[in-house]
């Protein structure tokens, strides 16, 4: 276990209650958290690299056929060349950005609550907690591995008329089939 793995893990102690037993803990996975940011992210890469070679081929249309003497293409060759850079720089972050958010979050289920707990870039600690009453409208998606992503709503606060429930994620963890199950279990259909 390194340094993060036990800070995670300290943090997840001093949250439980008196008496309060896990029942399941887990980080996400960062290949399946790739591919579920990498989803997300997928149509404004597509948007931006597509434009980029749309760009970059009337560029060197222009360059080599001289539809229009009068000006250069540059303007062309760089505006498709910050698209592409741009569509290729935000599919690297996606990758680094899975790799960080696995390794610093961490979630459990407990015979009490559900929690999550993501440990910042400056050493601080967020953490949430959903009690049994609070999680409605569990949804899952599962790959072909069995690994996938629980989704849910937290309905503290949605009674009032300024709040509404919020929607929330136990993302690219294992075996998530089995992990709807034991919430449905422990907090009943929601």
């Amino acid at each position: 276990m390194d340094r993060q793995d036990s800070k995670l893990h300290e943090a997840l102690d001093r949250e439980l209650d008196e008496g309060e037993k896990v029942l399941w803990v887990a980080q996400p996975i960062p290949h399946v958290l790739k591919r579920d940011l990498n989803e997300q992210i997928r149509t404004l890469v597509y948007i931006f690299g597509s434009f980029g070679v749309i760009l970059l081929s009337l560029a060197i249309a222009d360059h080599f056929w001289n539809f229009n003497e009068a000006e250069s293409p540059a303007v062309l060759y760089v505006v498709s060349g910050l698209n592409l850079g741009f569509a290729l720089m935000s599919y690297i972050g996606v990758l680094i950005a899975a790799n960080r958010i696995a390794k610093n979050t961490i979630y459990a289920i407990t015979n009490k609550r559900a929690i999550t707990i993501r440990v910042r870039r400056d050493g601080s600690i967020t953490e949430r907690d959903y009690r049994g009453d609070e999680l409605i409208h569990l949804a899952r998606k599962e790959y072909k591995d069995g690994s996938g992503t629980l989704t849910f709503e937290n309905a503290r606060g949605a009674g009032h008329s300024s709040q509404t429930a919020s929607r929330h994620k136990l993302q690219a963890i294992e075996n998530v089939i089995e992990i709807e199950r034991m919430l449905r279990e422990q907090f009943g259909d929601s």
